[in-house]
């Protein structure tokens, strides 16, 4: 009880340290420092939103997009994102693959959660742009009876860069998927991820945000490819950071528009242990000049 009192009072006495995250999916290979706590919360609406394996097209609403992301030591870190509830509203059915078994014109279920790791390859240089690598795990948390999930384990590996061309920041991420198949056993598709992403401050506390998102690959049901245009605005206050987006659909079974709206906050949740000083074994003790008075 103790220990939750605790952290509840670090929360709220914390000093915000922002990153750089919502409303984008292209990511920034800037790591959070050690013991560094960055949680953020939104609700996000898609217009036209495809669901090809259950036949499914309408407008989702996406309840508690949460992510969390803890800065675990001096070249890594932790990331753990779901959503707490997906609802859509059926405005078109087509032939399923994989007939849902909800009744009615809407449906709802939990969202994926992936687990993931950042590590950092190189710092930003006048010469050089910031460089990591990030892999992560999508578990199957969604299921096809509702028509909202695959029911397969998917696994991202990505390449994240990032240069500051005087207050911009420029952000690029290429990498790969491998998506398991819902209807093919024993089968994969490879696909090409890519993001690219800028950041411009304004004002002193107001940023403008855009990017190009998606994935590339060979026409597969489920696996098809996607990809999205997003511009939006950042602005700090009340010591949070708050965002809106707005993005439009670039491929046929990208949602055809949508709407982000969220919040972040970071705080110092623990610090490393410094451990007393010890003298090696055999080594001289120091000792103080004698007076020279």
């Amino acid at each position: 009880m103790r220990t939750k009192v605790a952290l509840l009072a670090l929360v709220l006495v914390a000093a915000p340290a922002f990153g750089q995250d919502r409303p984008l999916v292209t990511e920034n290979p800037e790591l959070l420092s050690l013991g560094i706590v960055h949680a953020d919360f939104g609700v996000e609406f898609y217009h036209r939103q495809l669901y090809t394996l259950s036949g499914l097209e309408g407008d989702l609403m996406r309840l508690g997009v949460t992510s969390v992301r803890v800065g675990v030591g001096e070249y890594a870190e932790f990331q753990i994102s779901g959503v707490f509830r997906d609802f859509l509203t059926v405005a078109n059915r087509t032939t399923p693959v994989i007939p849902p078994t909800f009744a009615g014109n809407s449906t709802s279920d939990f969202g994926d959660i992936i687990l993931g790791t950042k590590l950092k390859l190189a710092g930003e240089s006048a010469k050089r742009p910031a460089i990591s690598f990030k892999f992560a795990v999508q578990l199957p948390n969604a299921t096809n009876e509702s028509g909202l999930g695959a029911d397969e384990t998917e696994f991202y590996a990505r390449t994240l860069v990032a240069k500051h061309f005087g207050k911009a920041e420029v952000i690029g991420n290429i990498g790969m998927a491998i998506l398991g198949s819902s209807i093919i056993p024993n089968t994969q598709a490879d696909l090409l991820t890519y993001g690219a992403a800028f950041v411009l401050p304004v004002r002193n506390k107001l940023e403008l945000v855009g990017e190009v998102n998606g994935r590339q690959g060979p026409p597969r049901v489920g696996n098809e490819s996607l990809s999205q245009a997003l511009l939006g605005a950042r602005v700090h206050a009340a010591g949070l950071r708050w965002d809106v987006a707005g993005l439009a659909g670039l491929k046929h079974f990208s949602p055809g528009s949508g709407l982000k709206i969220g919040v972040t906050y970071e705080f110092q949740a623990f610090q490393r242990k410094k451990g007393p000083k010890t003298i090696p074994q055999g080594a001289p003790k120091k000792t103080m000049p004698p007076d020279s008075r």
